[in-house]
């Protein structure tokens, strides 16, 4: 029991040392449109899903973008949390896309860009996030 808490507790801080420790890579990403920003491979990915946050990078790997994410309650970096978080990976062709909604109203929209060089992510409210993807 001891052990699941640590772990938990280990995971946690994790989650939150990586989200404070990316804001500031993931500023150099090359914004467009509001909303929207476009990343390299390896470069760190972090968006708000409400009461989630959403962290991870993509690599280019036989001509796709496989992107892999964590999402995980937001805590706050003074307290400890039980809770964990859950790790998203995605194998995405050129022009592919997927989403990742919240029941908060929160959405990002990832689609691998041209060449599977970049990963475009828009996010925002998932009433104009979603309509992308159809």
């Amino acid at each position: 029991m001891l052990t699941k808490s640590i772990k938990g507790v280990a995971l946690s801080g994790l989650l939150i040392a990586s989200v404070a420790g990316v804001a500031t890579v993931a500023s150099r990403a090359a914004t467009g449109q509001p909303g929207q920003t476009t990343y390299l491979p390896m470069q760190a990915i972090s968006h708000d899903l409400g009461s989630k946050a959403a962290i991870g990078y993509f690599v280019r790997e036989a001509g796709a973008c496989q992107v892999v994410m964590m999402i995980g309650e937001k805590t706050d970096a003074a307290t400890a949390s039980t809770s964990s978080a859950a790790r998203l990976r995605l194998a995405l062709q050129p022009g592919q896309r997927a989403g990742v909604d919240s029941e908060e109203g929160r959405s990002i929209d990832l689609t691998c860009g041209a060449g599977a060089d970049t990963l475009i992510v828009h996010n925002g409210p998932t009433a104009e996030v979603a309509t992308l993807m159809n």
